[in-house]
This record gives C-alpha cells, structure tokens and sequence, in this order.
C-alpha cells in the first residue's frame, strides 16, 4: 500500500502538470480558431516538426534519467550525480544551439516538404522561425525538468509549469488579438508569448537544479569526466531515445498523407489531437512516476517492488485511460463545437474519435510497460519492436486504409491503434520474461 501511495504522489504533481499542459494548449488551439482555423493546422504541422527535433535531446534525458534514478536508488555519491547532469546539460545546449540556427535559417525548405499552401504556408513559417529559433531553451528546460523528477521534486515541476502556462495565456491574449496598447500580431503574437513563457521556465527550473545539487558543493568537471559519462548515457539514451523518433518519424509520414487529404483533414487532425490528449494524460503520467520508482528500486535490488509496482500501474492506467476515452467520445461533438463552427471538420473529428478506444487500449499498457523496461535497463527490446511495428503495422497500415481502402483520415487512426496495441502485447510479454528470469536467478 505505502508504494501505491508513493507512486501517486509521485505520479499526482506529474498528471495536474500535464493536465494544465492539455488545457492551455487548448485554450492556444482555441484563440488561435477564433483567430482563424488555418492557423491551427499551421501551428499544428509545426509542433510535429519540432516535437520531433525535441526527441533528439531525449536520446541525453533519457539515458540521463535511467542512470539517475538507479544512481539515487543505489545513493551514490552526489559528484556523480552532478556530472552526470552536467552532461546532460552540455549537449542539449550544443544541440539546440544547431537546431535553433538551423530553423532560422532553413524554414522554408524544412515546410517545402508539408504541402503546406497559401495562408497556412505563411502561418507555418511564422510560427516555425520563432519558436523553431530558440528551441535550444526547450531542451535545457526539459534537461533541468528530467534532473529534478528523477529525485522526485515533480511538485516542483508542477508549480513552474503553472506560471510558465498562465503566462503564455496572458501574452497570447494580448499579443494574438492586441490588446492594452499592443499590436495584434496572430500567429507571431502566439509564437512570442511560447518563447517568452519557455525562457521564464528554464530560467526557474536551471535555479532549483543549481541550488539542489550545485551550489552546496560544486565539483570539478572535466572532460575526461564528460568522455566518460557520454558512452553511458548514449548506451540506454540512444535506444530509449530511438524507439520515440521512430515513432515521430513515423507520425510524420502519417502528416504527410493527412496533407494530401487537404485542410479539412489537417486541421480536424489537430482538433482530434487536441482533445486526445486528456485521454491518454494520465497513463503518462503514471508511466513516467513508475519508471521513477521502477529505477530507484532496480538500484537498490528491489525486484518484487518492481514487479508488484508495475502490475498495479498497468492496470490502473488501463482503466482510467478507457474511462476518459468514453466521455470523449459521449461528448464529443459538442467539445469539437468549442473549438471550431466549421461542420464539415466536426463531422469528421467525431468520426475518427471513435476509433480512440482501440488507439488508448494499447497506449495505456505501452506508456507502463515500456518505462518499466527501460528503467530496468532492457532498452534495446523496446526499439527493435517498436520501429519494426510502427512502420509494418502503423505506417503500412495507415497509406492501405487511407488511400486504397479510401477511409482517409479515419484509417490513419485506426491504423495508430493497431500499432499500439501490437506493441503492447510484445512488450507486456517481455516484462513477464524479465521477471521471470530475475527471481529464477535469485532463487
């Protein structure tokens, strides 16, 4: 009972940072309609574009974090940890530093590839040179965000992402619509209130990280330090990492079709994925507290914690994850109806959210299994089946019921949830295994 209790506290502070997360990036979505629907299919093609640069700096923070967490779990000694984390820090911000100039430079060829036309074209590159340009503030807001939930301040995490999203709310009223005297700037206006809210963020968490870890001591780092810890983060990072631009990768073919189904199909994507992601908030948010623990006990050679912990998730996360699912879809239509009037999205919209029970069937058990395998140290398994799935079962899939099976968008959904749930099947088997060899082993 104690670690079920531990495991919500944890999980609580992670799923109300998440949810708020939801719902001003819908609040955004919904100025942004009233602004004009173009805009919300531009903004969205966008943030697939950079969600999946951003994955790249999770081959660090994921490898980082594993290590973390067992180190914590197994109390090493704190000059580890802080070179672990300065790792971390050095080539995120190297990284986003290249990003960054290459997004400012290249923006038209990156969008060139979109099919993007006319005013969602312009939308895109607006939002794309801005926000694209100071990505490097993203990546080291979420190195510091990773460092911080590995010890368990998630409720530190939670209090800065409450003033960083109530801050891009503020600036995105006045700075899309212009009002107290500034300019109404739409698109740009939307983009300069995400900068400006980011940089207040990793500001905020760069000073709590210094002050847990650094200030009281800081430790000499050198490079023989940062050549040492690289071959061990890239080791469980470069995998964990793999298996999530994969994913991306493959979402982003899938956006390639969605563009040859025109506008309508862009931005009823947007609105669906909108709306989504309260369903599937607190399966990863529980993925993410149990791969916190999961890592604390594999370092302190707890394996039935780690055992029972998991059970316990995956079914939980299963239950909540359906529950959510079918009050979306009971009322479905009239929360599509907050975010657009154009019938013709709703109606289509309300027929690809139907199909979310299958896609949330599978991604409840992926979000659990697959953090438990990687906090556990079994990286590799999860990316050979994951890109073996996403491309044969997701992406095959999703261009056979799109285009020959003439089922357009509502068959790239269904296809992310065949893919979900054959993966899921794979991976729960495979946690099996692991428990079972471990407590062969100890026997």
């Amino acid at each position: 009972m104690a670690e079920k209790k531990k495991l919500f506290s944890l999980t609580f502070p992670i799923f109300l940072e998440s949810l708020l997360f939801s719902i001003i990036g819908s609040v955004d979505t919904i100025m942004l309609s009233r602004y004009n629907d173009s805009a919300v299919g531009a903004v969205g093609v966008v943030n697939q574009m950079i969600f999946l640069i951003l994955i790249a700096g999770n081959i660090i923070l994921s490898g980082t974090g594993i290590l973390l967490a067992q180190a914590i779990g197994a109390k090493r000694a704190k000059d580890h940890l802080q070179k672990l984390t300065l790792t971390a820090i050095l080539i995120n911000l190297f990284m986003g530093l290249l990003f960054s100039l290459a997004f400012m430079a290249f923006s038209g060829s990156v969008l060139s590839i979109m099919n993007l036309q006319g005013e969602m074209l312009i939308f895109a590159k607006q939002y794309l040179v801005i926000v694209g340009g100071f990505i490097f503030m993203q990546l080291l807001a979420m190195t510091f965000s990773m460092f911080l939930r590995s010890f368990g301040k998630t409720k530190a995490t939670l209090m800065i992402s409450i003033i960083t999203n109530l801050t891009n709310v503020l600036l995105n009223y006045l700075l899309i619509y212009g009002h107290l005297g500034f300019a109404a700037m739409g698109v740009r206006g939307a983009a300069i209130a995400t900068i400006i809210s980011r940089a207040l963020g990793m500001i905020i968490l760069g000073y709590l990280v210094y002050n847990l870890i650094f200030k009281p001591k800081m430790v000499s780092f050198t490079i023989g330090d940062f050549k040492e810890n690289i071959p061990a983060i890239l080791k469980f990072g470069l995998p964990a990492a793999g298996e999530q631009i994969s994913y991306n990768l493959a979402r982003f073919v899938m956006m390639l079709m969605i563009t040859r189904l025109g506008e309508v199909a862009i931005t009823a994507y947007s609105y669906s994925n909108t709306l989504v992601s309260f369903v599937y908030i607190f399966a990863v948010s529980l993925g993410q507290g149990t791969s916190i623990m999961i890592g604390w006990h594999v370092g302190a050679k707890n394996y039935m914690k780690t055992k029972d912990l998991t059970s316990f998730a995956s079914k939980a996360s299963f239950v909540i994850s359906m529950l959510a699912c079918l009050v979306l879809v009971l009322f479905r239509v009239p929360l599509l109806g907050l975010l657009t009037d154009n019938v013709e999205i709703i109606t289509l919209a309300s027929q690809v959210l139907v199909f979310n029970f299958i896609l949330e069937a599978g991604r409840s058990q992926n979000l659990i299994y697959v953090s438990a395998l990687r906090a556990s140290s079994d990286v590799q398994f999860p990316f050979y089946v994951g890109v073996l799935s996403m491309w044969s079962v997701g992406v095959f899939l999703a261009y056979l019921f799109s285009f020959p099976l003439q089922m357009g968008l509502v068959g790239i959904w269904l296809a992310l949830g065949l893919d979900e749930i054959v993966r899921a099947i794979f991976m729960r088997l495979r946690w099996r295994k692991n428990m079972k060899k471990i407590f062969l082993e100890r026997s």
